[in-house]
């Protein structure tokens, strides 16, 4: 017999500690029927799985190294990461320390296949928490075409009474001082004198600076626009550059007039010295020759910009260019999603589905045996009722615990086998990251670009996951 822990989390405000317990007991009859005996159990609550910073997660890790067990159970793969990252890297430092992690609800075994589909489940981990984030964006896109306040801070100027904006007198008066003192050219300073002077704090509570003076003046908010834009947006290159905003004019009540609002915008737009900030494809994935990771950097020559991959430890070795990196990846993408190789993994998948019915059968047979034994439970309280001549703290702690019983037999009663993601949902996830290879297609299924260079070639060998995988089905070579 093993030695086992559990880890379980629950994140979002539709889950609460129950989902903790469903997930625990779940481990608990898995452990029970391999004959492993679970010594402790790391629960996160209401913590993201995007983020490896978790209190109990941590403490597992620093156990795992101690030596303390040989395997790890969580109910579902997401359980214990949603960022394909984190479990490569989880994978490798369990790997190294002869410790197994088994997902109890995707017990894939230990093939060809099941390895592939746990890379699968893997990247749909990460890509459940996109799709999460779009449902969100969906609802407030239809807040926002109310013309509602979308959540957050209102714009220094502005309160929100019942999700609308109405004015704040006293900090519109200021946001107008501003704008006076932008289009006739003049500084700040005695403003924010005069606010810290006054006690007046931004939305946040804290001290009203230069930068938010900036934040005010780019504002259409307060020309009585309403604005609202996806988070996707937020860090392109122009970020005040939003082609996709919903504007909704008059929907606000006005605070600076327009045509004021302009003059400030092209008096600022003059001022403007920065230059474009580069978006790097490839970032945090390109290796140097010497083992060092590579930096992006941009140079100007002539009045034209290139941009750079650079050894980090400055080994000698010669920049790259980034768009030879970009384009080798997004060939590499083509191939590793190749029409032949998406076949290869739809096979798989088949294959694997194939074994459904009886997964299903060997699901229901634990959970009629695990209702069974809490019915033998219950039962034997029933009898130790029934002999009487009991004191009534006894008969209410017996009562109780029936009660517990009682509604444990019905919450497993309406528990159904898990279901995982289908052949046509997966083929359609593959196809979608294949036809728009950006910096998250590459970033999903690219763990490492290491440059090498064989005389004046430079080549860029590719590692992921999911290519070793095909390898071991019997098509690694062709990728």
């Amino acid at each position: 017999m093993g030695t086992a822990v559990i880890y379980a989390r629950y994140s979002s405000d539709k889950q609460d500690e129950a989902s903790i317990d469903a997930q625990v007991r779940a481990c608990m009859e898995y452990a029970k029927g391999k004959g492993l005996t679970v010594i402790e159990v790391y629960a996160d609550e209401a913590v993201s799985g995007k983020t490896a910073s978790r209190k109990a997660y941590q403490r597992m890790l620093r156990d795992v190294d101690r030596g303390t067990f040989t395997t790890i159970l969580i109910h579902k793969y997401d359980r214990v990461a949603r960022n394909l990252g984190e479990h490569v890297n989880l994978e490798k430092r369990l790997k190294d320390k002869h410790v197994e992690l088994i997902a109890v609800a995707q017990d894939f075994g230990t093939s060809a296949e099941a390895k592939i589909m746990r890379t699968l489940m893997w990247s749909l981990s990460e890509y459940y928490i996109d799709n999460l984030s779009a449902e969100v964006r969906k609802g407030q896109r239809e807040t926002a075409l109310k013309g509602l306040h979308n959540g957050g801070y209102a714009p220094f100027g502005y309160d929100v009474v019942n999700r609308q904006y109405v004015v704040n007198e006293l900090e519109a008066g200021f946001v107008r001082k501003i704008f006076d003192a932008a289009a006739n050219r003049e500084g700040f300073t005695a403003i924010i004198q005069e606010l810290a002077d006054a006690g007046i704090t931004g939305k946040r509570g804290k001290p009203i600076k230069y930068t938010q003076i900036y934040e005010m003046l780019r504002n259409e908010k307060y020309t009585g626009v309403y604005t609202f834009s996806p988070k996707e947006e937020e860090h392109r290159e122009n970020r005040r550059s939003k082609p996709n905003a919903i504007r909704i004019e008059n929907a606000l009540p006005q605070i600076v007039s327009r045509a004021q609002f302009m003059e400030v915008q092209r008096i600022m737009t003059e001022r403007k010295q920065t230059g474009k900030k580069a978006g790097y494809l490839c970032s945090g994935l390109v290796y140097c020759q010497c083992g060092a990771k590579m930096h992006g950097m941009k140079s100007t020559r002539k009045g034209h910009e290139y941009f750079y991959y650079y050894c980090s430890k400055k080994c000698g070795a010669p920049v790259v260019r980034m768009d030879e990196v970009d384009r080798a990846a997004v060939e590499y993408l083509h191939k590793l999603l190749s029409p032949e190789n998406q076949d290869k993994i739809a096979a798989v998948l088949r294959k694997y589905q194939a074994g459904e019915q009886d997964r299903v059968a060997d699901f229901n047979r634990a959970l009629q045996r695990r209702i069974r034994e809490k019915q033998g439970e219950y039962d034997a309280l029933l009898k130790n009722l029934s002999t009487g001549a009991l004191p009534s703290e006894v008969v209410a702690d017996i009562g109780e615990q029936m009660q517990t019983i009682k509604a444990e037999i019905a919450q497993l009663q309406q528990t159904t086998p898990p279901t995982d993601f289908t052949v046509e949902q997966i083929k359609a996830w593959l196809d979608a990251l294949k036809a728009s290879a950006d910096e998250k297609a590459v970033h999903l299924l690219i763990e490492r670009i290491d440059v090498t260079r064989k005389e004046a070639k430079t080549d860029f060998n590719m590692q992921s996951t999911l290519k070793s995988v095909l390898g071991e089905i019997g098509c690694g070579g062709r990728i």
